[in-house]
């Protein structure tokens, strides 16, 4: 059986699950705006946030760190980088390389942000359906009469089902190139060769037949109206995000 990506979207009848479209894009707006203002602090009420966020979606952090390891290795040598370019009190050298304190703490802090605002997105995915982001992408675009809403909301909506087809994609590759032995080629530009370039062209071709089967169907922009349902407690998360922003930001 297929094993559902960490992205995908999960059932549910919880107060994430009802919560306005356009709350969620709010919130997660104000709250990454106010993750990348703040210092260890304000971090560290974000990863409180974050953490108590993931457990009630009840999304596996192994599956997280299988599906999210090659991004992860990006942000270590991210990491590593900013240890050895940024001047500072150096902590240890060698060679011509030398590693800075500030540098350690700086690019703990960039990558720090950067996984909190990733897990904050991954609680909207796994609780909001496409076709919701999508409305709520072409509602804050209708103000704009020189943009066109329903494609921008298409186009963003077909991206964010595509993240969970990429991931099944390269997971499916990786077990196919894994029984093939592949994996024993030291060569590590090889191996992301092998697997780089067919899940690219994989990808093309599944966005390709897509696009026939929207085309065959007369896709078009005339559709349904959505409906809304701001409440009570979306205009509570509302307000409760914005003051949590405000503290996490100046903290």
């Amino acid at each position: 059986m297929a094993e559902l990506s960490v992205f995908a979207y999960r059932q549910g009848n919880s107060a994430a699950h009802r919560l306005d479209p356009r709350i969620k894009l709010i919130s997660i707006s104000l709250l990454s705006a106010a993750i990348l203002a703040a210092q260890a602090a304000g971090l560290f009420v974000a990863t409180g946030l974050i953490i108590g966020a993931t457990i009630y979606c009840r999304v596996s952090l192994r599956q997280i760190g299988h599906e999210l390891r090659w991004l992860l290795f990006m942000l270590a040598a991210v990491w590593g980088i900013r240890a050895l370019v940024t001047p500072g009190e150096t902590l240890f050298s060698w060679s011509v390389f030398s590693v800075s304190r500030t540098g350690v703490l700086t690019g703990a802090i960039i990558c720090w942000r950067w996984v909190i605002i990733i897990f904050l997105g991954l609680t909207v995915s796994v609780t909001t359906r496409t076709e919701d982001i999508r409305a709520a992408v072409e509602w804050f675009l209708r103000p704009f009469p020189w943009l066109s809403p329903h494609r921008i909301g298409t186009m963003i909506g077909l991206l964010v089902r595509f993240i969970p087809v990429i991931l099944t994609h390269a997971r499916e590759m990786g077990a196919a190139q894994r029984a093939r032995c592949v994996e024993n080629r030291k060569n590590p530009i090889y191996r992301l060769r092998v697997l780089g370039l067919p899940l690219l062209r994989r990808t093309f071709v599944t966005a390709d037949h897509l696009t026939i089967a929207m085309e065959a169907r007369c896709y078009g922009q005339g559709r349904t109206a959505y409906a809304w349902h701001f409440g009570r407690e979306d205009g509570i998360v509302l307000v409760g995000m914005v003051l949590l922003s405000s503290v996490i930001s100046f903290c």
